[in-house]
């Protein structure tokens, strides 16, 4: 039996906001703007220094999930942001698939710009360690910073932690894990690389043109090759994308099983996706003389996580939904991308198109059992299939943005999350352009 140790202490509360946004990733940071927008006293608690979540600490390039067979199905704020990165020269639309090449730097500057011209108070270097729940409703969300414990009390709160953390705290059941987890992947980028010769030119930009795939065949017949050996033991796609600016590539290889959900199993994953990102550059630089001169700049601050935990909400998205292309009353987001399986025990990847974008109800977002939280990003309520495609950035930066529509209308309802009357919902959703 594990020792315990009880302790009690003071709280400081630092704030006191309509809206609570926990996590500054692709939907949280949405999310905050989005709240900010339409009036709200806004605060977004983040663990890093900057916001922007898998794209900017976990070097996830390209953005997926913002068109459809050619027809963009994500726009409000997700598409400004994308927008005004293209006029800063910061990012590309890589049509005909539509995926968004980036600069990690200069989306974490213009996050920043946006957060601020909204008016959100942001707090970063804060974790979330807690939360006071009063009967149905949370009063305060707790955090630890170098400044120590303190309490940001609000009205409504959205959970856009990736991993439920908030809804977690606040006891909100969760979907059962039918299956093994989605594998962690840590991304790096890599200088130094030949990119002009027929082996990379073409698989930088993942456009899909001419019906080119976006892994790279040639490499990964080489990596299966090193797994038949014994020399790697199990590797991800590969998948390798220019930044826009400068020579640099963001490579996603990796591949390990792990929770990212727990800190034990997270640690053990990491150590050894580290190893392995060496050594397969060391294979790299043996094998194609494009990666000869080679060097490794940077890796993710932590890797990142495809599956975690999801909440139960009012009501569950499943992969038969998403493949009839089921319709809702109060849809929020459009799902762009094919559900992207990938196995945690080998180098396999399952993908199942969509014959038509899919939707995402505002239900799936509204946890049971507490009236003024709600999830966003892919911690919503859904099955395994439909997460495997509801994940992707596009996808979750949209969700983001009506979570925070959801909470901005419950204050000014004084209504609870569930309770809501759908129509002044709906009317400032198409307002803002998300495109449903």
């Amino acid at each position: 039996m594990r020792e315990t140790l009880t302790l009690k202490k003071d709280v400081p509360v630092a704030g006191d906001y309509d809206v609570v946004v926990c996590g500054g990733g692709p939907a949280g940071l949405m999310a905050a703007i989005s709240a900010a927008r339409a009036g709200q006293r806004t605060a977004l608690i983040e663990r890093m220094g900057f916001f922007g979540g898998t794209a900017t600490a976990g070097f996830v390039v390209p953005i997926s999930g913002f068109f459809h067979k050619g027809r963009r199905v994500v726009g409000g704020i997700a598409w400004e942001l994308v927008s005004r990165l293209v006029r800063r020269g910061a990012a590309q639309v890589e049509l005909p698939k539509g995926h968004i090449s980036f600069h990690p730097e200069f989306y974490k500057l213009l996050a920043q710009e946006m957060v601020d011209e909204s008016g959100v108070d942001a707090y970063t270097n804060a974790w979330v360690s807690g939360c006071r729940r009063e009967g149905s409703a949370l009063s305060h969300v707790v955090y630890e910073s170098k400044s120590g414990t303190e309490a940001i009390a609000g009205r409504c709160f959205i959970d856009a932690t990736g991993e439920a953390d908030l809804c977690r705290m606040a006891q909100v059941p969760m979907l059962s894990q039918s299956a093994a987890l989605q594998p962690l992947s840590l991304c790096f980028l890599l200088e130094g690389v030949d990119l002009s010769t027929d082996l990379l030119r073409n698989c930088i930009h993942h456009t899909g043109e001419g019906g080119r795939p976006s892994c790279n065949a040639v490499i990964r017949a080489y990596l299966d090759e090193c797994v038949a050996r014994g020399t790697l033991e199990r590797f991800g796609g590969p998948w390798f994308n220019a930044l826009v600016r400068g020579g640099v590539v963001a490579v996603n290889v990796t591949r390990r099983a792990g929770n990212a959900a727990c800190r034990a199993s997270m640690q053990e994953a990491e150590r050894r996706l580290r190893q392995d990102m060496f050594a397969i550059v060391d294979l790299l630089r043996a094998r194609f003389p494009e990666f000869q001169n080679c060097q490794i700049v940077c890796s993710g601050a932590n890797a990142g996580a495809r599956e975690t935990a999801r909440i139960r909400g009012l009501s569950v998205v499943t992969g038969d939904d998403m493949r009839s292309g089921r319709t809702y009353p109060c849809p929020v987001a459009r799902c762009a991308h094919p559900m992207d399986l990938h196995r945690p025990d080998d180098s396999t990847q399952k993908l199942i198109p969509l014959e038509r974008a899919a939707y995402v109800p505002h239900t799936a977002l509204i946890p049971h059992g507490v009236e003024n939280l709600i999830a966003a990003g892919r911690c919503v309520s859904c099955d395994a299939q439909a997460y495997a495609s509801l994940r992707v950035q596009a996808t979750c930066m949209a969700i983001g943005e009506s979570a925070g529509v959801l909470a901005a209308q419950s204050c000014m309802q004084h209504a609870a999350v569930g309770n809501l009357d759908l129509d002044p919902v709906c009317e400032m959703l198409r307002a803002r352009g998300i495109v449903l």
